[in-house]
This record gives structure tokens, C-alpha cells and sequence, in this order.
């Protein structure tokens, strides 16, 4: 590996490591800094857990099926209304531009 300049490069991380370690002038690392105890109180404060949640009351699930039938028979009425309306416009029209 070479530098910028084209100069060799200094091959310290590659030099053998079975010999006494470097020391902290050699290598500019002097260690981590010291540490310091936390102060006390350092915690944010803790919140009262929030209660369960209630029980939901139960469903009729006869009342339910019975109300979507409903629904559904509501839904394909309106449908087939529409349709028959589409139809017999799109008779009109086509009967005007036929006769």
C-alpha cells in the first residue's frame, strides 16, 4: 500500500506483535477516560402502569348474522335497480340511433 505522495507506507499494523506491547508515547492511545459514578436520581422517573383493559360486553352473534343478511339483501336490491335502470337507458339510446 502506498500514500498519496507514492512513498511506502508505514507497516505498523503488519509488524510482529509476539514482543512486549507498545506503550501509550509510542502509539498516542493513553486508554479510555476515567469513569464518573452516575449521579443520583439519574433515572427518569417511573410511571404507574396503566390498568387493564375492561371486558368488552359479549355479542349476539344471531342479531349480527341477521342484520348483515339484511344488509346484503339491501345492498344487491339497490344493485339490480341500478342495473335495470342502465339497461333500459342504454335501450333507449340504442333505439334512437337504430330507427
Amino acid at each position: 500500500m502506498t500514500t498519496p505522495s507514492g512513498a511506502p507506507d508505514d507497516h505498523s499494523p503488519w509488524r510482529d506483535v509476539s514482543g512486549p506491547p507498545p506503550s501509550a508515547a509510542e502509539t498516542g492511545y493513553t486508554g479510555p477516560p476515567p469513569q464518573q459514578p452516575p449521579p443520583p436520581g439519574w433515572r427518569p422517573p417511573m410511571l404507574r402502569p396503566s390498568p387493564p383493559p375492561r371486558r368488552l360486553p359479549r355479542q349476539d352473534a344471531a342479531a349480527i348474522d341477521e342484520a348483515e343478511s339484511r344488509a346484503r339483501g339491501l345492498s344487491y336490491g339497490v344493485g339490480i335497480g341500478a342495473l335495470v335502470v342502465m339497461v333500459i337507458a342504454l335501450c333507449a339510446v340504442c333505439g334512437r340511433v337504430l330507427f
